[in-house]
């Protein structure tokens, strides 16, 4: 259930509101002490199919771990490393919420990326945009995460997922003001193969494509 609190209500609680992207104080019910800032993502929501957060999972991040986010100013793309073929929405939350567990378990605050894009190309709401994700060590500082599901070492994305790709960026890079250069990769910020070559080729293309 998801309760409704006022903004003053909303403002006893200390928590740190973003300004012009925080438009209500609705929280996820009486499953924590804690509050949670609801973001808006009407940017997102009026343009493609999203699944915000309380939709898909009960578990209440670990407030006292996470760190305010300030803005953005970059963006990371990222594979989840596991095959995938499923797109039915039990085994797709099935999956997400096994990287929250995997996550947590590794003491993070949260499950470490702000989107999740399945293979139907569904965009999934995973940490709050209010919170600095945890997606590339030592460089998560204004560093939007996006999480593509599949191995793309191993598998190419669905159609769905790259015109996803193209969609989410762009909302997001003109939301944030993030210029197309600032599009990353996760290999191109640490050592790492992520985010598969087969998905990696798509972002660099895309990247490259609105630069020029």
């Amino acid at each position: 259930m998801i309760q409704s609190w006022t903004r003053r209500e909303f403002l006893k609680t200390g928590l740190a509101i973003i300004p012009g992207i925080l438009v209500g104080t609705r929280v996820w019910g009486a499953l924590s002490e804690f509050s949670l800032p609801l973001v808006d993502l009407e940017f997102i929501e009026s343009q493609m199919k999203l699944v915000r957060r309380w939709e898909w999972s009960q578990t209440m991040p670990r407030t006292s771990l996470l760190r305010e986010a300030g803005t953005y100013d970059r963006l990371t793309v990222h594979h989840s490393g596991a095959l995938v073929n499923s797109e039915s929405r039990e085994s797709v939350i099935a999956h997400i919420d096994g990287i929250l567990a995997g996550h947590m378990e590794r003491r993070y605050g949260d499950i470490g990326y702000h989107f999740i894009v399945d293979r139907s190309g569904c965009v999934w709401e995973g940490r709050s945009l209010a919170y600095e994700g945890a997606h590339v060590y030592g460089e998560n500082e204004r560093n939007i995460g996006v999480v593509f599901l599949g191995n793309f070492d191993e598998q190419l994305p669905s159609d769905e997922q790259v015109a996803s790709m193209t969609q989410i960026v762009a909302l997001l890079c003109e939301r944030f003001r993030i210029k197309y250069q600032r599009v990353y990769g996760h290999r191109d910020l640490a050592s790492s193969v992520c985010p598969g070559k087969n998905l990696y080729s798509h972002a660099h293309e895309l990247r490259n494509q609105v630069v020029a």
